[in-house]
């Protein structure tokens, strides 16, 4: 593997002479242009410690009695991990302009760390590199795979010549980083091409994983791997002739095989909701539904659920679009009726804590470049004037706190609504991720 090449790290706040106390483990760093005042340690998704910057922007935090294992830090919108064990003193140092590539380590057991980010940034470049072996058939895809899986073999076996004393969880966890990227490229290989007959040793990965360490399901390489799994093995083995049996499918099967009931739990809802931006359309699927509140016994998911089920009913197909004020980036009152008046038109609602401002733009920008014809309005269902950049500043729109379109987002997920120029819905939630969209936009 192409080693990422680290920079010294020279903190000057912590003197070399002093050495932490047995009992502590310390965790700080230097942040350059900080986005805010404090650093937050996490432990799975439990908040542990709230350090704050001092005016040099250091910081430093003094823990007692952890565990060894994997936890994660953040500061402002960023997050990245951090590898702790007992008694160690753990310095970082990181530019916000460039958080991840900027990212070093220095103090005890610090290279378990550098070699972690290393293993992170070559993942992205691997990801990169992957799509074009999409394309291929099953055994040239495999031969793709496995000599990536042997590159990644070879560098743990000399990173642990190198480092005799580093624990067994530790490597594991190394394992984790580096292969489990792959084996979820193999599960979306599968879904993707539907198959059904695996050629020998395909997926012979699943031997040697564990979809049940609860302890790492806040780890997002960890998880997306047991989400590719639980798919990738329901289109290898139902046959379903639909999007909402293969849905039901996926729920029962995330039920039998997730132990942890907060695992389970946010599975099933992820796989319900992801049901309806992958549909992109408002058609409601009686026993989808139906699996899904019987399976969870998350009553804040359950009631969520509810709530989509009374949008989409509010704001069906072939129903005529209500009425409903917005406020414009110049602070006038808008009445949608107007603005969309004899116009096909897209309206995205958008909430900004489930999506980013990048990838918004990008999308939107994407869908009026392909469909000039069309008018366009990105509405904000916060009540604040918070806009996306790289967007035009006059499709971008914000709902005022009693405006009438509330009564169709009461769920307040985001969603893309279809209207023709007669005002009537052709399509009340399509989905702006869904690889659906620009046709459907193209069809109004």
């Amino acid at each position: 593997m192409t080693k990422y090449i680290l920079p010294l790290l020279t903190i000057f706040f912590l003197s070399c002479s002093k050495s932490p106390k047995k009992e502590f483990t310390y965790f700080g760093g230097k942040i350059i242009n900080p986005k805010t005042d404090f650093v937050v340690l996490f432990d799975n998704e439990k908040p542990l410690d709230t350090i704050k910057l001092k005016n040099d922007h250091t910081f430093m935090g003094k823990l007692k009695g952890i565990h060894s294992g994997l936890y994660y830090f953040k500061h402002g919108p960023e997050h990245q991990f951090v590898y702790l064990e007992p008694n160690d003193s753990l310095l970082i140092r990181l530019n916000t302009w460039d958080f991840d590539e900027s990212l070093v380590f220095s103090g005890v057991n610090a290279d378990r760390n550098n070699v972690l980010i290393e293993a992170f940034l070559q993942t992205e470049i691997d990801q990169r590199n992957f799509y074009k072996y999409y394309t291929l058939q099953p055994e040239q895809f495999k031969l793709k795979v496995d000599s990536l899986l042997n590159r990644k073999a070879n560098f743990i076996e000399d990173y642990k010549l190198n480092n005799n004393e580093t624990s067994e969880q530790f490597l594991k966890t190394l394992s984790i980083a580096l292969n489990y990227p792959i084996y979820t490229k193999i599960e979306n290989y599968i879904a993707q091409k539907k198959l059904k007959n695996l050629p020998d040793n395909f997926a012979n990965h699943r031997e040697l994983t564990n979809i049940n360490l609860d302890s790492l399901m806040f780890f997002g390489t960890y998880y997306r791997y047991v989400q590719a799994n639980l798919y990738g093995e329901v289109y290898q083995n139902d046959n379903y002739k639909t999007n909402d049996d293969y849905t039901v499918a996926l729920l029962n099967d995330i039920d039998k095989k997730i132990v942890s009931e907060k695992s389970k739990n946010r599975m099933l809802r992820r796989a319900a909701i992801r049901h309806f931006y992958d549909k992109s359309s408002c058609h409601v699927n009686k026993q989808m539904f139906d699996t899904f509140l019987n399976l969870t016994s998350d009553n804040e998911d359950k009631e969520e659920m509810k709530r989509l089920l009374n949008d989409i009913y509010k704001l069906n197909k072939n129903k005529q679009l209500p009425d409903f004020k917005m406020v414009s980036p110049q602070g006038a009152i808008e009445n949608v009726s107007e603005l969309a008046a004899n116009k096909k038109t897209i309206i995205y609602f958008r909430n900004s804590k489930r999506s980013s401002k990048d990838w918004v733009a990008k999308r939107i920008n994407y869908l009026v470049h392909n469909n000039p014809d069309k008018t366009f309005l990105v509405v904000n269902m916060d009540t604040k004037k918070e806009y996306v950049p790289n967007l035009d500043i006059k499709l971008q729109y914000y709902l005022t706190s009693d405006s009438e379109a509330r009564e169709f987002l009461t769920s307040k997920l985001p969603r893309v609504v279809l209207v023709d120029e007669n005002g009537i819905v052709v399509n009340g939630f399509a989905s702006l991720s869904s690889e659906k969209i620009n046709s459907q936009i193209k069809e109004l």
